[in-house]
């Protein structure tokens, strides 16, 4: 009876696609039937209404908050071609009838042992090895709750706004595995981001806003320049002074020209509380008297990145730090 359920709903849903719980939860089924998901349990999705996909499991059907799940494949499956010098065949070993590129999407109907019956993008049926092809894993657009500055492998950032999309690849151990658009990967905690009006896809391409990718460039090039010597009237490459810093890093990432000084940076873009900073916004700060005399670069967590003509160098610093808590007096937001 359990195996006739199951064959029904199939039938009726079909199995769309898998996903990951991201957290803990205790479903009911129709009969209030009470189970319990565990984070990162893999489950089949059959279908979804509105707020929740139904999933699956011991042939019983349930509604599950969207926000809860994290797509991993999308069925049909996308496959990619990888080698060269390969094509679809009328059948298994059969006649070719189209040569294909690396690179190009095929949407997979059905398998026959090594072969899979695959469609073009221009609807071209025909038969491939799968030897010769590799799985478009799904990505999920979430959106990022938090502004935050995110550190990957070998000294890379990634800038998470709030309100802002994010390509999310996998989830692990509490953490969202987000990429940018190189595919350069990042842990996020899942509070981090909402799965809540999510889509999927299976390229980078778009998949995050034109202000979020300048602004990444901008951070992550900040931290390139850490270490570099101050010198007064210096745009870098090799040295700078502190409106040279920011001026150098939206000119050549993010192809905005600021005022030189940090005097006249002030008048650049539009002014933001320093409760309401985020990533990219540079903060300013008086030297002498009231005279706005320093710029830094605020990159998240309470600290910039500025060069410091005290300290010699471009550097890590909170703006609470005592010295400059005290002479703060406003922050500009470049890119809206």
């Amino acid at each position: 009876m359990a195996s006739i359920l199951i064959i029904s709903l199939i039938g009726i849903l079909g199995f769309k696609d898998t996903g990951i719980f991201i957290k803990d939860y205790m479903a009911k089924a129709g009969d209030d039937t009470e189970i319990s998901f565990k984070s990162e349990e893999s489950v089949n999705i059959l279908g979804e209404r509105d707020r929740d996909y139904i999933i699956e499991k011991d042939y019983e059907k349930y509604y599950v908050p969207k926000d809860l799940i994290l797509k991993t494949q999308l069925n049909p499956s996308i496959f990619k071609v990888k080698k060269s010098n390969t094509y679809l065949m009328d059948m298994p070993n059969g006649r070719k009838i189209k040569d294909l590129n690396i690179g190009e999407q095929l949407k997979l109907e059905s398998r026959e042992g090594g072969w899979g019956l695959f469609i073009t993008t221009d609807n071209i049926k025909g038969y491939m090895l799968f030897e010769n092809l590799e799985e478009e894993k799904v990505i999920t657009i979430g959106i990022s709750q938090v502004d935050k500055t995110l550190k990957g492998a070998n000294n890379t950032f990634y800038v998470l706004l709030k309100g802002e999309p994010v390509m999310i690849k996998d989830f692990s151990k509490g953490n969202f595995i987000i990429i940018d658009e190189d595919g350069k990967e990042f842990k996020a905690h899942r509070d981090y981001i909402s799965l809540r009006n999510s889509r999927h896809t299976t390229s980078r391409s778009g998949g995050i806003t034109s202000r979020t990718s300048k602004i990444n460039a901008i951070i992550s090039n900040a931290h390139k320049a850490l270490g570099k010597p101050y010198k007064r009237g210096a745009t870098g490459p090799n040295a700078y002074d502190c409106s040279g810093l920011t001026y150098s890093l939206y000119l050549n990432h993010a192809g905005v020209k600021l005022n030189r000084s940090s005097k006249e940076q002030v008048k650049n873009g539009m002014g933001v509380e320093k409760s309401e900073l985020v990533p990219g916004d540079i903060v300013l700060f008086r030297t002498s008297g009231k005279s706005i005399g320093h710029a830094g670069l605020y990159i998240g967590d309470g600290n910039m990145i500025h060069a410091s003509s005290g300290k010699n160098r471009v550097m890590v610093t909170p703006i609470d730090q005592d010295w400059y808590k005290k002479r703060y007096v406003t922050a500009r937001r470049i890119i809206k």
